[in-house]
């Protein structure tokens, strides 16, 4: 009975750090805005005329086909929010991708048997049984990718708002899964926008 109940502890850790690596993946989402921008007065929104291109810095993302899913994405997620695109837009938006190397550390006990012990206790000798248990470390290197999503004057052509998505990129996918994973992204940050008046 007891060394079921440490094979099933042990299955539940490993589901634990399973599930702790899967949260670990969702969008983190920072924002920042002109407090004197008039947000109330957006509409219609456009690209910023020749600036709506991605800088070649990361061959994992930066390419055309990544910058035609990216455009439309917003474009898409601008529209269902209920913006409209216009030629004579009231803001302009861009974007840009960056990607960075991180490292994972993590310590966890490995439980790795229960066997008989021999010791002494207060004048007298017993035997036990002992759970043996030593810990190991996990090092996960990854790349985190970054999306910033700009929101821009088109008068001044000053930055009125900024939103930046970040999350754990996958090893490898495809079409599809590129999709979803940038669909999650930009909702994640424009549901940012615009930002709510503070009371």
């Amino acid at each position: 009975m007891k060394a079921r109940q440490l094979v099933n502890k042990k299955a539940y850790l490993v589901v634990l750090f399973s599930l702790v690596l899967t949260a670990c993946s969702t969008v983190k989402v920072s924002t920042d805005y002109d407090q004197s921008a008039d947000f109330t007065a957006l509409k219609g929104f456009n690209w910023l005329p020749e600036s709506a291109q991605v800088e070649k810095e990361n061959s994992y993302l930066n390419n055309r086909i990544m910058d035609v899913r990216i455009t439309k994405t917003i474009d898409k997620q601008l529209v269902a929010q209920g913006f409209k695109f216009s030629t004579a837009a009231d803001f302009y938006v861009n974007y840009s991708i960056t990607s960075e190397k991180k490292t994972d550390i993590r310590r966890y006990d490995n439980y790795s048997g229960y066997g008989p012990s021999w010791g002494w206790g207060v004048g007298y000798g017993h035997r036990g049984m002992s759970l043996s248990a030593h810990t190991e470390t996990r090092i996960d290197e990854y790349q985190q990718g970054s999306l910033v999503i700009d929101v821009i004057d088109p008068t001044s052509l000053e930055l009125i708002w900024r939103g930046i998505g970040s999350k754990r990129l996958p090893e490898s996918t495809d079409a599809a899964e590129m999709d979803k994973l940038v669909a999650d992204v930009v909702k994640s940050i424009l549901s940012k926008f615009p930002p709510k008046a503070s009371k």
